[in-house]
């Protein structure tokens, strides 16, 4: 029993020593906050919809 509380705890250890490692290494310079789209991407994203919704309606119901 006395090695699995070295096993578990050794790999939360590990687990928060490799995370501050990343963080450090790569400059915090990940964000994982939804970001604002850019105007191409707005329209790109509502030229796919409208284009989707063009061949919906030109192949029917079945």
């Amino acid at each position: 029993m006395h090695w699995g509380m070295w096993i578990f705890w050794g790999s939360i250890a590990a687990l928060l020593i490799g995370t501050y490692l990343v963080d450090f290494l790569t400059g915090r310079k990940y964000n994982f906050k939804e970001q604002e789209k850019t105007f191409n991407q707005n329209s790109a994203e509502a030229d796919a919809l409208r284009e989707v919704g063009r061949h919906d309606h030109q192949s029917g119901p079945f």
